[in-house]
């Protein structure tokens, strides 16, 4: 009888040991997303309690990041501190508002500009990259809903133990290409030599589609904004709606922007400032999203929005700011690799560059395959969606460097696919989406050394829990 109960003791205290081991992990251990691109959250944050009011608020996802000069705004807005509390989409809109909502004063302008897509036009909110962004500033916790606490516990171990295994290394995630931390100036704007021009195959990213259609706007998000909006107005702020830039490639549906702009108004009853139709742009004032603009673009935006606000505060100043020239397109560069399977492919010429489209019966029959990294001279860049199916025997697929875009659902007719391994140690050199592993259970495995980027980047973290080291 002791002994069995020496025994459940000894299984109780175990089962203690484990959340109190993952509290010292997570809460006690050095911060180590500091100098990720979501460890700006919390210099943002303090840019917001402490800059100088009357100020302009600008509350979104990455688009608005990567949108805005602030210092042309204010040189255009005299008087006016401009904040840019734009962060990332995945992160989701209505933490930011959140998060910002206790620190709007009163003389306060606030524009939301989210990106218009419908992860962002809801209530979603992913706590595996909050915890990134509160890693070392946990009184940003305060900021949110009783609502978000379960998730947030659930993904908590998770980011325990990734931040220990960080620590062991010696190594914390530093982000990769512009998405770090030290890409963003003072005012929260990204400002990077690498932002030069547009550099996605064809102009525009397939797995962010742009729609308008009404639809978009979630029951959830109308509630918050409008809460959001109530509190600001009792503290004698103001809050508008704008509309972020948009990729006219990327444009799909019926709907156009003005049936979106009466929805807008009809169902959030914010000013919406300006005409949608002139933030839909050219391609060649973006960089590598449908809402992320380059250099240029960003001047070409600032200028749109400055405009609108002057019209909103019956400003009729003339705007001092001239347009740039659009750069051209970038080019997919030609890449040395292994192209002993190029006769397993379908692929399709897209002008400068190839796409995987489809399996041959050969390819269709194999357990392994390697995207090769060039085509009948072209590089290949692209992976479409559905670009593996029929593929039933398929165990691995091994993906080069020179792939810069795989679609969403690339993998779907792959029932017996375990391995995506990428070769490539830069991960924000391939743009994926959320549906990258739609219609299948496999992992996706990287160099040993690039694991922690990965799970940190912005493209790829959304599928953090499913990326491995590569073993070779």
């Amino acid at each position: 009888m002791k002994k069995t109960v020496l025994a459940w003791l000894a299984a109780a205290l175990a089962l203690l040991a484990v959340p109190a081991m993952l509290l010292v992990w997570g809460f006690l251990l050095p911060a180590q997303y500091g100098e990720t691109f979501m460890g700006e959250l919390k210099h943002k944050v303090r840019y917001l309690d402490e800059a100088p009011g009357p100020r302009i608020v600008l509350v979104g996802g990455s688009g608005v990041a990567f949108g805005v000069d602030s210092a042309l705004m204010e040189r255009e807005l005299p008087g006016y501190t401009v904040v840019n509390f734009g962060m990332y989409a995945a992160l989701g809109t209505t933490v930011m508002l959140e998060l910002s909502q206790e620190l709007i004063r009163p003389g306060d302008i606030v524009i939301l500009i989210p990106e218009q897509q419908e992860q962002t036009l809801s209530g979603f909110f992913d706590p595996a990259v909050m915890w990134q962004g509160v890693d070392g500033a946990w009184g940003l916790l305060r900021a949110l809903p009783r609502e978000y606490w379960g998730r947030m516990a659930g993904q908590f171990p998770y980011f325990a133990a990734d931040k220990c295994a960080a620590v062991l290394r010696g190594q914390p995630p530093q982000g990769s290409g512009v998405y770090r931390r030290d890409a963003f100036n003072a005012a929260g704007d990204v400002v990077s030599p690498l932002c030069a021009r547009n550099v996605m195959e064809g102009g525009y990213d397939p797995n962010t589609p742009i729609r308008f259609d009404p639809g978009l706007l979630s029951e959830e998000f109308v509630r918050r904004v409008a809460a959001y909006a109530r509190a600001a107005e009792d503290c004698g702020a103001v809050v508008w709606y704008a509309f972020c830039p948009m990729n006219a490639l990327a444009v799909e549906g019926a709907a156009g922007p003005d049936q979106f702009f009466g929805a807008v108004q009809s169902a959030l009853r914010l000013p919406v400032i300006g005409d949608p139709n002139a933030s839909v742009l050219d391609a060649g004032w973006f960089y590598d999203t449908n809402f992320h603009l380059n250099a240029s673009g960003k001047t070409v935006y600032t200028r749109l929005l400055v405009r609108n606000i002057k019209a909103m505060l019956g400003d009729s100043s003339p705007t001092n700011i001239p347009l740039p020239a659009q750069p051209e397109l970038g080019q997919a560069a030609l890449w040395a690799g292994d192209d002993s399977d190029a006769p397993c492919f379908v692929f399709e010429d897209r002008g400068g560059w190839a796409a995987v489209t489809g399996l041959t019966s050969e390819g269709a029959g194999r357990e392994r395959l390697t995207v090769p990294a060039s085509w009948d001279g072209l590089p290949v860049a692209a992976i479409d969606a559905a670009a593996f199916a029929g593929g039933m025997r398929l165990q691995e697929i091994v993906i080069q460097p020179s792939v810069h875009t795989i679609a969403d659902g690339a993998f779907e007719g792959c029932p017996t696919l375990e391995r995506v391994i990428m070769r490539s140690g830069q991960p924000s050199g391939c743009r994926v989406g959320q549906g990258l592993l739609d219609g299948t259970d496999a992992s996706i495995y990287v160099p040993p050394e690039a694991l922690s980027r990965y799970r940190s980047d912005y493209f790829w973290s959304v599928h953090a829990a499913g990326i491995l080291p590569d073993g070779g």
